[in-house]
């Protein structure tokens, strides 16, 4: 049965990295809300724990109000090995940071999953799977990546024992035993193929790339280097820099251009630096090979493969495919949207249209994370780009008069660092 009667001024949706940034700033400007969601979710539960975070340490860190802890805080203070730029951030690390954040900075984050977003008296009213039900007068989703993982079409016909994408992964124990083949040529399809191999399980990599891109090692760079391509938390180049820090500057944009940017090649598929020796001349590589088909032979699963010239033809069955096939963002795939709202949402290639303050053409309904990348750029898709929304938002909904003053002030973030 529902449990009604709970009402709060914001709802956030969502606690991986932007969620949390979000909660810390609101939280310092006592402003009324609730966070709901398992805390780091897929970051902990849905990828492989030997992965490593591509983007530098530095540019790791979750937003809090006094920009205090750091990723590299959080190591420091505990004796861990850290560099800002020359050795990788293992994604393990990384989710005890940023449990770590939330203990300080988000306690009130509550594990319930959303299963409805309607309309509602107040603005909005939110179901969740436990019964209760949420009037909330502004909701913010920031539910990062994994509910737009993307499945070639002709692989959707595949039952799940034979087929599954990178993102469904932490644990591996599963395909122990079983012959596995991935397809991709980015970062999770590289870092899941060689884990893989070091388990012991017999795995190859396919991709229609000819080659794969693994980023150069990280060295100090000279002035000039530094002059003509400066580093920034998304890359170097003066125009990735621009996207990283002025966010609201690329929402004034036009939308061909915005969206260019937030697709660029330039943040297409690659790979780390520290795993290009874990990977080649380890694992079978087969590429520039397009997959033609799929069929399921005594339980097995069988690829056909075509080479560039297009006589080349090769099949090649294995136990299980795991594609590591990205994402992309549409809306409707957020099942608690309720239709009517979905209906009211002006999109740009199926990504919500934001205004300045993260917000859809539904009033009150706000954006943040990746699926803002169409309006504010590519930093959305970043860790890095948390703390854009999250100043911008806290500031805003501090400013607009709150449905119900609470009865006692919220407190603000006390300076010790819990252990």
């Amino acid at each position: 049965m529902a449990r009604l009667g709970s009402s709060v001024d914001v709802a956030v949706i969502g606690a991986g990295p932007y969620g949390l940034s979000l909660t810390a700033h609101l939280r310092s400007r006592g402003v009324e809300h609730r966070i709901f969601g398992e805390s780091m979710g897929p970051w902990k539960s849905n990828m492989p724990s030997g992965m490593l975070l591509k983007s530098y340490p530095w540019a790791s860190s979750l937003s809090d109000p006094r920009l205090e802890f750091t990723a590299r805080t959080y190591c420091t203070e505990r004796a861990l090995p850290y560099h800002d730029e020359l050795m990788p951030l293992p994604l393990s690390r990384f989710v005890e940071y940023g449990e770590a954040f939330q203990a300080r900075y988000a306690p009130n984050v509550e594990r319930k999953t959303l299963t409805a977003l309607e309309p509602g008296p107040a603005g909005f009213r939110a179901s969740f799977a436990d019964g209760e039900t949420v009037d909330a007068r502004r909701v913010v989703v920031a539910v990062g990546l994994y509910p737009f993982k993307h499945l070639p079409p002709e692989a959707e016909h595949l039952p799940a024992d034979l087929c599954s994408h990178s993102g469904e992964y932490g644990p591996i124990e599963s395909l122990r035993g079983k012959k596995v083949i991935v397809v991709g040529a980015g970062s999770s399809a590289t870092d899941l193929a060689a884990l893989l191999h070091e388990q012991g399980v017999p795995v190859s990599l396919v991709t229609r790339a000819s080659y794969l891109n693994f980023a150069c090692r990280p060295r100090p760079r000279a002035l000039f280097e530094r002059i003509a391509a400066p580093m920034s938390g998304i890359g170097n180049g003066w125009t990735t820099a621009a996207c990283a820090k002025y966010p609201q500057l690329i929402r004034l944009l036009n939308q061909d251009l915005r969206v260019r940017l937030a697709n660029s090649k330039i943040h297409g598929p690659s790979s780390s630096a520290f795993m290009k020796d874990r990977v080649v001349g380890k694992i079978p590589l087969l590429l520039g090979r397009a997959i033609q088909g799929f069929e399921t032979r005594n339980g097995k699963v069988a690829l056909d493969l075509v080479a560039d010239d297009g006589n080349s033809r090769q099949p090649l069955l294995a136990d299980h495919v795991i594609f590591a096939t990205g994402y992309k963002i549409d809306i409707t795939r957020l099942a608690f949207l309720n239709e009517s709202l979905l209906n009211r949402i002006c999109r740009v290639e199926r990504a919500p249209l934001l205004s300045a303050h993260y917000e859809s053409s539904v009033p009150g309904l706000h954006f943040i994370g990746p699926v803002a990348a169409n309006s504010f750029g590519p930093v959305c898709r970043f860790v890095y780009g948390a703390s854009h929304p999250a100043r911008h938002l806290a500031h805003y909904l501090s400013a607009v008069p709150p449905r119900i003053r609470p009865t006692t002030k919220l407190k603000t973030v006390e300076s010790t660092v819990l252990s």
